[in-house]
């Protein structure tokens, strides 16, 4: 189709779309995740599986809103994209939210890590507040991401 001239430069994204044709590396991916209450009570450790659960009392944060390390900082662990009840989609750094490892680089994800989405009160009906929250990472992508490694060990 020749959408984008890879010789020619200055326009957006030209740093990101390069790398990206260049590497075949994307860092971030879209996954599911599950958001628990923030407070510090027995109902508020990390879950172990993504499970929907209709009755949880979550308040679900506005979209676009960063995720970052609990206890830490430096810098976005991704951004929350939308949910109902106490599951969503979150466009996460696989390097930091999971044990994917995308590059020879290594990962900074760390088992006892936790996450949290935090925001102030806005326009309209959106109150402030703070929620935990754990990505997971489907059968179907680590499968996807090994195949991928496997066919460059028997290119190389």
């Amino acid at each position: 189709m020749g959408g984008i001239d890879f010789r020619k430069g200055c326009y957006v994204g030209q740093e990101l779309t390069i790398r990206t044709h260049h590497t075949g590396v994307v860092r971030k991916r879209i996954l599911p995740v599950k958001i628990y209450p923030a407070a510090a009570n027995e109902e508020s450790q990390p879950p172990d599986k993504l499970e929907y659960d209709p009755d949880a009392e979550v308040v679900l944060p506005p979209p676009g809103t960063n995720i970052s390390r609990v206890g830490a900082r430096g810098r976005n662990a991704g951004k929350w994209v939308s949910g109902v009840g106490n599951v969503g989609l979150s466009l996460c750094r696989l390097e930091i939210m999971t044990d994917v490892v995308v590059t020879g680089e290594g990962s900074q994800w760390n088992a006892g890590q936790e996450f949290k989405i935090a925001w102030d009160a806005g326009e309209g009906k959106v109150e402030g507040g703070e929620v935990r929250v754990k990505a997971f990472v489907p059968s179907w992508h680590r499968n996807r991401v090994g195949a991928r490694d496997l066919h460059r060990e028997r290119n190389a």
